[in-house]
């Protein structure tokens, strides 16, 4: 076993897993105390004094015994540590004051506290050096939407609105990442903004209210810097409906003045990004607010709050790119009726009519580009995405889907990188479930496994990972375990050609050829996984693989690929396709995929 010395930088801690670790190994922390120790490290070699630590980790002293919490929460800290409150070298306590983290320690996909704590300007960025940070290691700001004061109601949008007009504002800014709307849609609202910049993982936090005051509108607006916990920005000023896109801009080009940045020119928008339509507005945001679920009825319920705002407000582009976007999630994951699809080609075409340069909106054609309706357009929707992403850097929505279609063209490591770039604007860093098919592609089987099992805590009713799941053992030879999962997977979602065509497979390594051709033939005969055939074809490839009908296993190979699944890498390392391997026809479909999609597609 490696010996560490404590005085060297043997203990990591990776803000992007939420995890510490001595030597290489992880070491449990509960939440409070990582959450001390994350504000201790990010603020190395300061003095943090015990009413800081109760700011930052409650919202107040009022009822929780503060004093015996942060003693309790400072000998796990150390335990964890190795530390020696006697002789310290991790934590000092400063007596009567509070606590300095002085030990080495590495920072890992940090947003909170850049590798290296060099010398920091009076907002705390660490000097430039000759090496330019990563995505990772750049600070990162989240907008709230504003708080509404006051016996009024927020019938114009204003609150959710102001944020998103921010964040597409500021979202180029250099040097900082911009989480999206997403990301501060459905946070609670009895928090305070230290504990949502905690919860985040974010180091800025903007936060404000509006207040009517003599039938005029009043913002307050503040951002915070969770290093100093200080206040780096304040405005207040009136609020004139009739001026709210000047007031939006104002605000962002101090904000960013104030992280001594420069709005970029992508971020300053020639047309207006909202409809000045009060109704048409406020419909928007509500419809907006609902387009991100994965509830059928609560995307139909978007889908009809967007439209109501476009029959107000014909040209509104925005409304138009959100509502294709929802058409398009609904045909693809749930209706493979053409209504839906042509909802969703009018409104992107609209929208792009509208405005070429809207970000959405380049988003949406790819979206309906890489989809069964156009047979899976890699190339063109992968140009439309690098374009969204060109005109405003911070939509993950675009990074995840740039990684899935580079994962299904067999670009592993590129997709692998643009997931990896999706996560600098979810919360904490957190990777999109997505990449599970990456780790499964390449042969990565615990990664996968791993990132399964917490896909399945947090959506215990989605489909996709029960699918998913028993893959890692089907691929290493666990056929007891994979029968498992397999069941539950059905339990699930019984009519899932994805799940009755991988339990297909499973019977045909068993060799039970009758009841695998059975499943082969439920699978093909159901239009349900419509979105998703291409799965579906490539297992019925490996049951005849497997079955030693190889000159149909191709055919259905060949089908699957020219149906959007073109993982070629993966077609020479899954044993199910071990028959095939030998043929001419194997060989030319692998090199023809290589030659068609080369590894610089995927960069950005």
């Amino acid at each position: 076993m490696r010996k560490g010395n404590p005085g060297t930088a043997d203990v990591e801690l990776d803000l992007g897993r939420y995890e510490l670790r001595r030597l290489g190994r992880r070491v449990r922390l509960e939440k409070k105390p990582m959450d001390l120790l994350i504000l201790l490290v990010t603020r190395r070699e300061q003095l943090v004094s015990r009413q800081q630590i109760v700011s930052h980790l409650w919202r107040s002293d009022l009822f929780v015994d503060t004093e015996s919490n942060i003693n309790n929460m400072v000998r796990k800290i150390r335990t964890a540590l190795g530390d020696n409150s006697a002789k310290p070298r991790f934590l000092e306590t400063v007596i009567g004051k509070g606590y300095r983290f002085v030990g080495p320690v590495r920072v890992i996909d940090s947003r909170h506290a850049p590798r290296g704590y060099g010398e920091a300007t009076p907002l705390g960025f660490p000097v430039a050096s000759s090496a330019s940070p990563g995505p990772h290691e750049r600070p990162s700001l989240a907008v709230l939407p504003l708080i509404l004061l006051g016996n009024v109601t927020d019938d114009h949008g204003l609150c959710l609105g102001f944020s998103d007009a921010l964040i597409s504002r500021l979202g180029n800014t250099e040097g900082i990442n911009v989480f999206p709307v997403s990301a501060v849609l459905n946070l609670p609202t009895e928090a305070t903004p230290l504990e949502i910049a905690s919860r985040l993982g974010v180091r800025f936090i903007v936060h404000g209210g509006l207040q009517m005051s003599k039938g005029e509108w009043r913002l307050s607006i503040e951002m915070l810097d969770t290093h100093s916990q200080r206040s780096c920005f304040a405005r207040k000023c009136d609020l004139d409906l009739r001026r709210r896109l000047e007031v939006e801009d104002e605000t962002a080009r101090q904000i960013a003045s104030a992280l001594n940045r420069h709005l970029t020119p992508p971020a300053l928008r020639q047309r207006p990004r909202y409809s000045h339509d009060p109704f048409a507005y406020a419909e928007f945001m509500r419809g907006y607010q609902l387009s991100s679920s994965g509830d059928p009825a609560v995307l139909d319920e978007a889908a009809q709050r967007l439209s109501s705002a476009i029959n107000r407000d014909p040209a509104f582009s925005l409304a138009h790119a959100t509502l294709s976007l929802v058409c398009a999630t609904r045909h693809f994951e749930v209706d493979p009726a053409n209504t839906w699809l042509e909802k969703a080609e009018f409104h992107c075409a609209r929208a792009l009519e509208l405005d070429p340069d809207l970000p959405e909106a380049h988003v949406s054609r790819a979206f309906l580009l890489w989809g069964p309706s156009k047979n899976f357009q890699h190339l063109e929707a992968i140009a439309a995405l690098k374009r969204a992403l060109a005109l405003q850097s911070n939509l993950p929505h675009a990074y995840n889907r740039l990684g899935t279609i580079l994962a299904h063209i067999g670009l592993l490591d590129p997709a692998r990188e643009m997931y990896e770039r999706g996560r600098c604007f979810n919360p904490r860093g957190a990777v999109t479930h997505s990449i599970v098919q990456v780790y499964i592609w390449s042969g990565e089987y615990e990664r996968a496994q791993e990132q399964i099992e917490v896909w399945r805590a947090e959506s215990p009713n989605n489909k996709y990972p029960a699918y998913f799941a028993p893959l890692p053992a089907i691929m290493t030879g666990r056929r007891k375990e994979a029968e498992i999962l397999l069941d539950d997977a059905s339990r699930l979602a019984p009519e899932e050609p994805l799940i009755i065509s991988l339990r297909g497979v499973l019977h045909a390594l068993h060799g039970e050829a009758e009841p695998a051709l059975a499943c082969l033939s439920q699978a093909c005969s159901s239009p349900k996984s419509f979105g998703h055939a291409h799965h579906t074809y490539y297992q019925v490839a490996c049951i005849l693989s497997l079955l030693d009908r190889s000159k149909a296993a191709f055919e259905w190979l060949d089908r699957s690929v020219s149906t959007g699944f073109a993982c070629w890498p993966f077609f020479t390392k899954d044993p199910c396709l071990r028959n095939l391997r030998t043929l001419p026809e194997f060989e030319l479909l692998v090199s023809s995929l290589q030659a068609r999609f080369p590894p610089q597609l995927g960069m950005l």
